[in-house]
């Protein structure tokens, strides 16, 4: 049996930058995907800014080549029809953009491999054991993988994580998203968005509990879905078209378009992250969804998934130099500090808040029309433009007199634009 200094347990953004950077970091690594390149995941396709900043200055600068179209900001439609308008400007727009999932995907993993990982598809890992001081995974079809440390990036869908003693994810830390990507002629879309001057993407609060809807362009796709607790998962096709309707009405979609919702996905949302993001009895580290990195505001996974693949694969480094698991207790301590306190601190004291109800969504809205300062916060916040974005909001949020602010937003207009 061939044995390896790291086994990535998945190939998705979270596993493929992490055998990118142990692969360049001189350890023999294998990653071992279920699917197989260009397997699509749902979610909205937005890259943020600080993602494609990482991944051309860390990994590797192919990746804007997946890059559909640039994002030019953002409208933010209240659950009364109210629009904030972020519009970015050049500094904003020199990163980030609208993508499809399994071009993007399938991008990082051939990255991988051109570091020097190997790559094998079609193989479930279903058991993770120890023997003679190594670490062995088990796939479903009985072969077996030797190695000294393993990364775990398998999402929130299988039960790996607590095979090795990791805390579960209970029902108020999961999520769900559904909706659809479809071929579409964009020329319509933009068209009918010509007064906007700019491409943005649309959120939509209201549309659902504890989370929001969405539309992205793509470059001959529209990405349309909606995100919220796993708790309101349900009656999903009738909440799809209801939010059809909605958009249509924002003239955000043609009044003629017709689609259905054809893909859902688990994410880790709400009470983020796992209690718990490391083994060191089973030499294991979890990363991206698999650990419960995704913002509790926006339930954007990318940036926790990029940045604390990277943290792992240089712990892990560090552990198989000294021979000592023990030092994998250091990854915790390292993603609290560099991402974890912005956004699992102060991103979930913002979404307690703003998903407590339709009318805090609304209020929220509101104020933040009522404030530009606010309103330009919110706009680096959607961006991720670094790791203290959501410290920056709820400190401004906090700071307010909001009852002042929320007199005055009772006389907010239909539309407010802001550029950032």
């Amino acid at each position: 049996m061939v044995s390896y200094d790291l086994i990535v347990i998945g190939g998705g953004p979270a596993g493929s930058t992490a055998a990118s950077v142990a692969s360049r970091l001189g350890l023999k690594t294998l990653i071992l995907e279920k699917s197989k390149k260009g397997r699509d995941k749902f979610c909205a396709g937005g890259i943020t800014y600080s993602v494609e900043k990482f991944l051309i200055e860390k990994i590797s600068k192919e990746i804007s080549e997946t890059i559909e179209l640039k994002i030019g900001g953002f409208v933010v439609i209240s659950p009364k029809g109210r629009e904030l308008i972020i519009k970015y400007s050049e500094k904003l727009r020199k990163y980030g953009g609208l993508v499809r999932r399994s071009v993007f995907d399938a991008k990082l993993m051939e990255i991988a491999e051109s570091e020097g990982a190997e790559l094998i598809e079609g193989k479930t890992v279903s058991n993770i054991s120890k023997s003679d001081g190594e670490i062995i995974a088990e796939t479903l079809d009985g072969e077996k993988y030797r190695s000294s440390y393993v990364i775990l990036a398998t999402g929130v869908q299988d039960k790996l994580g607590e095979k090795v003693g990791l805390p579960p994810f209970k029902m108020d830390q999961l999520g769900a998203c559904w909706g659809t990507e479809c071929p579409y002629d964009m020329n319509i879309v933009f068209k009918l968005w010509s007064n906007r001057k700019f491409i943005p993407i649309y959120l939509f609060f209201g549309v659902a509990p504890t989370g929001y809807g969405w539309v992205f362009p793509k470059k001959n796709h529209l990405n349309i879905g909606i995100g919220a607790n796993l708790a309101y998962f349900r009656n999903h096709r009738k909440v799809f078209q209801n939010f059809l309707e909605i958009a249509k009405k924002a003239e955000v979609l043609p009044p003629d378009f017709k689609a259905e919702h054809d893909r859902a996905w688990l994410i880790p949302f709400g009470d983020v992250p796992r209690k718990k993001t490391y083994s060191i009895e089973y030499h294991l580290l979890a990363v991206g969804d698999a650990a419960g990195f995704v913002h509790p505001v926006t339930g954007e996974g990318l940036y926790g998934a990029i940045y604390g693949a990277a943290i792992a694969a240089e712990t892990t480094k560090k552990a198989l130099d000294a021979n000592d698991p023990r030092i994998l207790a250091e990854y915790e301590k390292r993603w609290w500090s560099e991402f974890g306190t912005d956004m699992f601190i102060y991103g979930k004291k913002i979404a307690d808040t703003l998903y407590k109800s339709e009318f805090m969504m609304e209020m929220g809205v509101r104020v933040l029309m009522a404030d530009e300062e606010g309103a330009r916060r919110l706009g680096y916040l959607i961006a991720h433009y670094n790791n203290e974005v959501s410290k920056r909001m709820y400190e401004r949020i906090s700071g307010l007199n909001l009852l002042v602010l929320a007199l005055k937003s009772l006389k907010a207009p239909m539309k407010v634009e802001y550029e950032v």
